[in-house]
């Protein structure tokens, strides 16, 4: 945050919320399609998705409105790129002082905790790929007809497509 344009924060978060309710939606499509351990961690990722919203639209992205109108109203200036990079740059100040960095407690906690344990977790779903066909629900299975399955025939989601 070089500038001290806190308003710039608020639109990032506000587009991650934005990001993360679509995936939010598609995860909660997919959860009627798979049973057991798959449908549990789509289950979780959905739950976890929530909290994350709750937490964007309750905390971070009025933390940052806050900070900006405090500044509009006291009238400070925002720094310019240049001068933003020279005061990070040059001004330290140490402090072991909780009440200085109770705003920031909740956002650097979640992402340097929960954020790389999901970042990893994503990885293990990824690995899991070949997998997840044995966990789709009957429904699903049954809803494909055998011979749109045969070989040399596109796999349904695929028909009109080009690869």
């Amino acid at each position: 945050m070089l500038t001290t344009k806190y308003w710039g924060n608020a639109i990032e978060n506000s587009i991650w919320a934005v990001a993360f309710f679509i995936v939010g939606i598609g995860l909660c499509r997919l959860l009627p399609e798979f049973d057991g351990e798959v449908r549990v961690i789509l289950a979780v990722a959905i739950t976890g998705i929530a909290g994350y919203l709750a937490f964007l639209v309750t905390v971070d992205v009025p933390m940052y409105l806050s900070r900006w109108r405090a500044k509009v109203a006291d009238g400070s200036r925002h720094l310019r790129p240049l001068e933003g990079l020279r005061d990070v740059s040059t001004r330290w100040t140490v402090t072991h002082d909780l009440a200085e960095w109770k705003d920031e407690i909740a956002w650097m906690s979640l992402y340097f905790s929960a954020a790389v344990w999901a970042s990893l977790a994503l990885c293990v779903c990824c690995s899991l790929e070949d997998h997840l066909p044995r966990y789709r629900t009957e429904a699903t299975v049954a809803s494909w007809s055998s011979d749109a399955l045969a070989p040399g025939k596109p796999h349904p989601a695929m028909a009109g497509h080009s690869i």
